[in-house]
């Protein structure tokens, strides 16, 4: 039975500290799907991700136009973003399976994009506007 996690955030320092919470949770290498409209969060949360591994903060870009970035720390991070992604064939061009099989953690920002490249096991955290600083989070392990 999957259990879903809906967590409310009014601020940008609270979807980071959700972020910073989830990350000791996390298996080595684990696969994170995060999907929502523009500016809900998703990027903020890649923050939070990556400051409880080490990484600089400020270092934390959106990879829309890289597609991909890669944070080097004791466990490497690297965040996809797939919003520019026009068929899941292109993952191929990318890397994906490479990627998939080394250590770390992968945050994907427009997963869904992925159809079923995405492994059989990873969390999906799904952010929903409510108000101009009110976030609902919604955080859900996927497995077989």
């Amino acid at each position: 039975m999957q259990r879903e996690l809906n967590i409310a955030s009014h601020s940008e320092e609270q979807t980071m500290e959700l972020a910073r919470k989830l990350a000791p949770h996390l298996r080595d290498p684990e696969v994170v799907v995060l999907t929502g409209a523009l500016g809900s969060g998703k990027t903020v949360f890649v923050r939070g991700l990556a400051t409880a591994l080490g990484i600089k903060e400020h270092l934390v870009r959106s990879a829309s136009f890289m597609m991909v970035n890669e944070y080097p720390g004791p466990k490497p991070l690297f965040h996809f973003d797939l919003y520019r992604l026009g068929d899941p064939s292109e993952l191929y061009e990318l890397g994906w399976d490479e990627y998939l099989g080394r250590e770390g953690l992968f945050v994907v920002e427009w997963g869904e994009k992925a159809g079923d490249h995405l492994p059989a096991r990873y969390y999906q955290i799904r952010f929903t506007i409510i108000a101009e600083h009110q976030r609902d989070i919604s955080v859900l392990l996927i497995q077989p």
